[in-house]
């Protein structure tokens, strides 16, 4: 079901880690997902040059929350025990400082806009990270002025 890491040499001219949305997490649970063959396609071009993704635990917890009532709990804790273990993927973890400096920086600045909190802190992470770019399917990321890995 999710692309992994490959032993292919990395590409330098990929960037090395891009953080990863909900948005695309659940594009490659879900064959039946507008974007489930897109997302399975930048994964693996990705994954294969080397990249990395780099998610928030909030991202992890909205996922689960969609997945449980979409495929029930065993699918749920399934795909997230798989992903905590996968490598090619790194959980960052959201203390509340980083959720208060996410709510003040991102939501008051973008006022108009309708982001999550799970969206402002990952905005957040990624001005901290210095990640550029977002494997994701909605336009938040680029709205807030970050790229989308295409």
């Amino acid at each position: 079901m999710w692309p992994s890491a490959t032993t292919l040499p990395p590409d330098p001219a990929v960037a090395s880690r891009v953080l990863v949305d909900t948005s695309a997490l659940l594009a490659l649970a879900s064959r039946r997902d507008q974007y489930h063959a897109r997302a399975v396609g930048l994964a693996r071009r990705f994954l294969a040059a080397g990249g990395r993704f780099v998610g928030t635990s909030l991202v992890l917890g909205e996922l689960h929350g969609h997945l449980l009532y979409r495929r029930g709990p065993a699918e749920a804790r399934a795909v997230a025990g798989a992903l905590l273990d996968d490598p090619a993927y790194e959980w960052l973890d959201v203390p509340v400082a980083l959720v208060r400096d996410a709510l003040s920086a991102w939501l008051e600045r973008f006022r108009d806009q309708r982001f999550s909190m799970t969206d402002a802190v990952s905005f957040e992470v990624m001005r901290r990270e210095r990640l550029k770019t977002a494997f994701a399917f909605d336009q938040d990321f680029e709205t807030a002025g970050f790229g989308l890995l295409r």
